[in-house]
């Protein structure tokens, strides 16, 4: 037995070594590198686990980043942040499968990720303890493994506990140091955990003593520490060592020595066995795999798969293994392609396809014509040009090829015309264009050929026109061609494909000239539809490459300018496109092939295959992603063969696969990722933004943003989303290669945003209610109290519009008393005074006639003066106090100096700026009118003064004279009413009027008035 484990040893690390010391080549797909320039937090990682939702977190001496498929978001520690991640040296990841969790370890402890808050939580730690954690491991239980460089623990959450575990050696006691540093853990099939040490040794928990036990079969410690672990599918093991060792350990037997370590030798950084039990090694030398586990059976490694220095490993539920170096993050796929190429070596670019019953033929570039066996893609038959033999093929460079139902060969070729090899025979007979000849040929540029299913003719596409093979045996055609000048030829002559309907219509599609239709053989005459920038529905492009019909007789078109197109009315030529906007991967569509028994169509592009479910619309690519040879293909080059085949040829060469190995992939879970306001990312309080269901925004957050994903870490990037917020965008918005929406300016309201994958049914994917608070001015509060005051307003605007209309009213009626006892009286005392006079000019009594004119004339002077006031009075042009200064001025000036007497008249210059309306102005003027009026008549001084002072809220009229005086007690004299007016007019301006006099000394009259 030990003989046996050392041959074996031998041979395994023998092989390793030297795939370890010799040049690295990569062999099988690798994905694009991922790095800090895509988002990652740091190009060396150090861990990699998905979570239940379909995230893959990757662990990074910088931080942990979490990848959706599309982008990375980036957790940091930071010790003022509450719910921040312990620390930024990230080594251990362990998704929490119950709870949907992750337990990350790190440089300084064990934290938690719970995704409903996008929160982490710490992990309490043992004061003694080493926070520096080399590996985690969920237990079934709900609690995590935590392997240290002081031991083992354990931690369960639902108590809070913290308990730690040591390695315990036989007949001795716990020691530290490398003995108990765990730095790897597993755990097997039957439930059993498993630690590799830090002293080479592999233990198993014993839970009945609750410590570390040494496995016998394993064998020795090694040099160098045990740093990887994994459980193989029937109870094995996989043990690697930071010495570059490798062992395998069988379920009840010893272990098997894979590789031997050896100073300096590749650390084994992490190892991960397949569903199929192959381990996959990664090393500081690179990515090596081991199909099965070892035996003397047993494969030998596999090729390397990827170079440099690969940290850890990790899968994904879509099959592929995701590989951590020291340069970023790569992806590879880990299942077997469903794409085989075939004869890679012998074919070179391929282009033409058709199967056969003895065979796949298959027209190349410069290998000929070569019959393939589909089952092993060997090469069964070969033609070829021979300069010197005429009956070869015409050209290596074939473009089409055609067997018929007698086991005949059909090939055009790339300039020499079309060949024809009959059943039986061994050359070729050769059809050329000869210009001399009508009935030759179109053109040696052969592009298409096609037997048609009413007649059996065969159709010719050339580059010079459509040809049909009227008589094999002498070799004519019946030929059309475009004709310049007429509408209802053939609108192109680069014939590329051709095609005759359920409905007897015969289809050519041309380069340049669109689709065209044989409405009449005998004239000519086709029908063309070509691309119409004005008209959605017409045909996306005019370079057509391909024509196929589906299982419901339906015509579909491929262009080389504008996807693909299905014929809806063959009448009115209304066409609906499907281009990269729908799913296409390209819009260079070269070929198309229906697949009768899936109701679909394959079709191929510039950028890889898609298939178009007939039933749904739903496109799927295919690219090198998942594991297709080669992206580009050429124009008609497909086919299909027995057994739900399919057959693409391209520059790459053949490729072939079975339909049935492909499957619509499920549609991915779409989720919201982030949120941004004003560009910032925004962290909520209690719940992400994936896992809320109503977010409340503010008026102030004027741009918000709205990061979303579809989990699928295959094919996020060509799964097309479609978002729309409800109350805001009147349809369905293609989110393109970015997946977030950004709206700004969101009015005061409630709104619902959905995002959705291409095709799932109404109510799939994400929603999220969001209600926008209006700004304080548009709150309801606000509104009503704005409405109340808007109502007050107007009711104040109203009385005081009342008010003005009353007091209009006021100034009419005195306005209207004034003319009536003023000028009514003035007028009538006139008429009586001219009456007299007339009777005393009648009576030669002059003297008396004059007395009374002069009574007239003086009576006619107060009624203008009367009138002058009322209109000087209403007009508004006078209510500044300048222009009544000026006034008053004007007429003491005129009315003292006529008596004789010197008139000082001040104005404190404040008071030029003061206004007043027009019934304080008038009650105002008149009371100093009646003031001057009385110092003319009874005064009989020689000086007069008015004074105009200002002082804040108050303005003062003071009228004073040197006069006689007289006892303000007396009766007044003249028995007027001069005084007791004056002191009503003061009343009706709320001021206060005072009168000092004394016989011989002077009269002074003041008026107080409140502003």
């Amino acid at each position: 037995m030990t003989h046996a484990r050392a041959s074996i040893a031998t041979w395994y690390g023998g092989a390793l070594l030297l795939a370890l010391a010799g040049p690295a080549r990569a062999q099988g797909p690798a994905g694009r590198l991922l790095t800090t320039a895509d988002g990652l937090a740091d190009n060396t990682v150090q861990c990699i686990a998905q979570d239940r939702q379909g995230f893959l977190w990757v662990g990074t001496q910088d931080g942990l980043s979490r990848y959706d498929g599309s982008a990375f978001r980036t957790f940091r520690a930071d010790a003022r942040q509450p719910g921040a991640l312990a620390g930024n040296f990230v080594r251990a990841l362990a998704p929490d499968a119950a709870r949907g969790g992750l337990w990350v370890g790190t440089g300084s402890g064990v934290c938690y990720y719970e995704p409903r808050t996008e929160r982490f939580a710490r992990v309490p730690a043992d004061s003694s303890a080493s926070y520096f954690v080399n590996a985690l491991l969920p237990d079934p239980a709900g609690g995590v493994w935590i392997g240290t460089e002081t031991g083992l623990w354990r931690y369960a959450p639902a108590r809070r506990q913290l308990a730690r575990y040591q390695y315990v050696a036989a007949g001795a006691a716990a020691s530290a140091g490398r003995r108990n540093s765990v730095r790897a853990l597993a755990r097997d099939g039957a439930g059993t955990l498993w630690a590799g040490t830090g002293e080479g040794r592999l233990c198993r928990f014993d839970a009945a003593t609750g410590t570390l036990r040494p496995e016998p079969r394993y064998g020795p410690p090694g040099p160098a520490p045990l740093s990887a672990l994994a459980a193989a599918p029937g109870g094995g093991l996989w043990a690697g060592t930071e010495a570059g060792g490798l062992r395998y350990l069988p379920p009840g037997g010893p272990a098997v020595e894979v590789i031997r370590p050896r100073p300096g030798g590749p650390a084994v950084r992490g190892i991960w066995v397949d569903a199929r039990g192959g381990a996959w090694v990664a090393t500081a030398a690179g990515l090596r795999c081991w199909p099965a586990p070892p035996g003397p059976a047993a494969a030998g490694p596999g090729p390397l798969r990827l170079a440099g220095d690969v940290q850890a490993l990790g899968p994904d539920r879509t099959g592929q293994l995701w590989a951590g170096t020291s340069a970023g993050l790569r992806r590879l796929d880990t299942r077997p392609s469903p794409f085989a190429r075939l004869a890679p070596a012998a074919t070179g670019p391929v282009w033409a396809v058709a199967a056969a019953p003895g065979g796949l033929w298959v027209g190349t570039e410069q290998q000929g014509l070569l019959r393939l066996d589909p089952r092993t893609g060997a090469v069964a038959e070969r033609l070829r040009h021979r300069p010197r033999d005429p009956a070869s093929l015409a050209d290596d460079y074939v473009r089409c090829v055609l067997p018929d139902a007698a086991g005949g060969l059909w090939a055009g070729t790339q300039h020499q015309g079309l060949d024809y090899r009959p059943p039986g025979a061994a050359g070729f007979r050769h059809f050329r264009h000869a210009a001399a000849q009508a009935a030759s040929l179109a053109d040696d540029f052969v592009r298409c050929l096609y037997r048609d299913p009413r007649d059996g003719a065969l159709w010719v596409g050339t580059e010079g026109g459509l040809s049909r093979l009227a008589d094999e045996k002498n070799g004519r055609f019946v030929t059309y061609r475009h004709r310049a000048g007429d509408p209802r030829g053939l609108p192109n002559n680069f014939v590329r494909c051709v095609l005759r309907d359920r409905a007897g219509r015969l289809w050519v599609g041309t380069g340049g000239g669109g689709l065209c239709r044989l409405d009449d053989p005998a004239t000519g005459r086709f029908t063309a539809f070509t691309a119409n920038a004005r008209d959605a529905r017409s045909l996306p492009g005019n370079f057509v490459r391909a024509l196929c019909l589906d299982a419901a007789g339906r015509l579909w078109v491929g262009t080389e300018d504008g996807g693909l197109a299905r014929l809806d009315d063959a009448r009115t030529g209304r066409f609906t496109a499907f281009g990269e906007a729908q799913g296409l991967p390209n819009g260079v569509v070269y070929a198309v092939v229906p697949d009768s028994a899936a109701l679909a169509l394959w079709v191929s592009t510039n950028r890889g295959l898609a298939r178009l479910d007939l039933a749904t619309d739903r496109l799927t690519a295919f690219d090198a992603r998942d594991g297709l040879p080669q992206d580009e293909y050429n124009a008609g080059a497909a086919g299909q063969g027995p057994g739900g085949r399919f057959y693409f040829g391209g520059p790459g060469g053949l490729v072939g696969f079975r339909a049935a190995a492909l499957p619509p992939p499920p549609a991915p879970p779409v989720l919201l990722t982030g949120l941004r306001r004003m560009n910032q990312a925004v962290t909520l309080p209690d719940t992400a933004v994936g896992q809320r269901r109503l977010l409340r925004l503010g008026p102030r957050d004027y741009v918000l943003t709205l990061d979303f994903a579809a989990l699928d870490l295959r094919r996020a990037s060509r799964y097309r989303l479609f978002y729309q917020l409800e109350g805001f965008d009147p349809d369905w918005v293609a989110a393109g290669p970015r997946r977030e929406a950004t709206y700004t300016n969101l009015g005061p309201g409630q709104y619902t945003f959905r995002v959705r994958g291409a095709g799932a049914p109404p109510g799939a994917g994400a929603a999220l209610r969001l209600v926008v608070a209006p700004p304080w001015y548009g709150t309801w509060w606000f509104r009503a109290l704005a409405a109340g005051a808007a109502a007050g307003a107007a009711w104040l605007a109203y009385r005081q519009r009342v008010g003005q209309l009353l007091a209009l009213e006021r100034v009419r009626h005195r306005i209207a008393r004034d003319l009536h006892d003023d000028m009514g009286s003035t007028l009538s005392s006139i008429n009586l005074l001219s009456e007299l006079a007339r009777q005393h000019q009648l009576g030669q009594r002059p003297a008396q006639a004059a007395g009374l004119l002069t009574q007239i004339q003086d009576a006619s002077r107060q009624m203008l003066d009367a009138m002058d006031d009322i209109v000087w009075a209403i007009n508004p042009a006078h209510d500044g106090m300048a222009d009544v200064t000026a006034r008053m001025r004007a007429f003491a000036a005129e009315l003292l100096e006529a008596r004789g007497m010197a008139l000082a008249f001040d104005v404190d210059p404040a008071v030029g700026a003061l206004r007043l309306p027009m019934e304080r102005r008038r009650e105002f003027f008149l009371v100093f009118k009646e003031a001057v009026n009385n110092v003319a008549k009874y005064a009989g001084g020689q000086h007069a003064r008015v004074a105009l002072t200002y002082a804040p809220g108050q303005l003062s009229l003071l009228v004073a004279d040197d006069g006689v005086g007289f006892d303000p007690a007396a009766p007044a004299r003249g028995g007027g009413h001069g005084l007791a007016n004056m002191r009503a007019r003061a009343a009706a301006l709320r001021g206060e009027l005072t009168l000092t006099s004394a016989p011989g000394r002077g009269t002074a009259v003041r008026l107080r008035l409140p502003l």
